[in-house]
């Protein structure tokens, strides 16, 4: 994975930093955080869904992070459900196959129509992040404190792969980040996911610093050149907004499709439970309220 997308939620938190930039005070990083607290949200963007992919353009050009988050200006509610790479889905034109396999083939808008017919949503928005451009943003902020979790060695000199963590917490430079993110030689997705998002929790609290809001024009220009979307400025302000809020009141809500092992022809998917993630979108997602027998809260 040479890309990577936090997804969701960490590129509209990032973009919470760049707001100050879409209202013309670049020069002037003093006044962001008054605008962060008194910009009218609810009159920039409503409630909707925003498909985030991390895409992997060198190793076969896949999407191998892909998230759907649902944000609620009005309650300043997020909800994330993260989608495994190798989840067996229908794409369109093309029949069964792994949901990452859409964007190779069509995409962002063949990515977005099979996540749209998978989850039974309407997915109005997309984003791309490139990894590369993450990891820059690592560097710059001169490191993140990641506590990993268990030793990690790993090389693919094919793929200048090289991983080598001790366990515990320490501060990792990008390419360690990144390192981190993308071990998966002793681990299946659903840790890989669980990773990815105590990652993005840990890198939206660093990011949200004054010091790091207020610090440097260069330090989110440098992000620009790394996010693609389909968002106008004023939307991508009222969600990275919605965003910050969210955060900050602790009301962000993040989930993983849930399913089992599938082994076809030696090949490996993971085969969604159909009924428990429509569960997880009618409860998060639609809003509906289920029983606590259902919801298993």
């Amino acid at each position: 994975m040479k890309k990577f997308l936090i997804i969701t939620v960490i590129l509209l938190t990032f973009l919470a930093a760049l707001a100050g930039l879409l209202i013309g005070v670049a020069t002037r990083f003093a006044l962001l955080e008054v605008f962060l607290s008194l910009a009218p949200v609810n009159s920039v963007i409503s409630e909707t869904n925003v498909l985030v992919l991390g895409v992997d353009d060198v190793f076969g050009h896949r999407s191998d992070t892909i998230m759907v988050a649902h944000v609620n200006p009005a309650k300043k509610e997020v909800a994330v459900v993260s989608i495994p790479r190798d989840t067996i889905v229908i794409i369109p034109d093309r029949g069964l196959d792994k949901i990452n396999h859409a964007f190779a083939y069509g995409g962002v808008e063949l990515s977005r129509k099979t996540i749209e017919g998978f989850l039974h949503l309407d997915i109005p928005y997309y984003v791309t992040v490139n990894l590369a451009g993450i990891e820059k943003l690592i560097d710059d902020l001169g490191g993140i404190e990641i506590n990993v979790e268990k030793r990690m060695y790993y090389m693919d000199y094919a793929g200048d792969l090289y991983i080598n963590l001790q366990p515990g917490r320490q501060k990792l430079n990008g390419k360690q980040a990144m390192g981190y993110l993308r071990f998966r030689h002793t681990d299946n997705d659903f840790a890989r996911i669980h990773r990815q998002q105590d990652f993005l929790k840990t890198l939206v609290a660093e990011l949200m610093k004054r010091e790091n809001l207020l610090r440097s024009p260069g330090l989110f220009l440098s992000l620009l050149g790394c996010v693609e979307t389909n968002l106008n400025s004023r939307e991508i302000l009222g969600l990275a907004l919605s965003v910050r809020g969210a955060f900050e009141l602790g009301q962000v809500e993040m989930n993983m499709i849930p399913g089992s092992d599938l082994m076809v022809d030696s090949i490996y998917y993971w085969r969604p439970n159909e009924a428990e993630t429509q569960k997880i979108i009618d409860q998060f997602f639609l809003g509906k309220k289920l029983a606590l027998s259902e919801s298993g809260r």
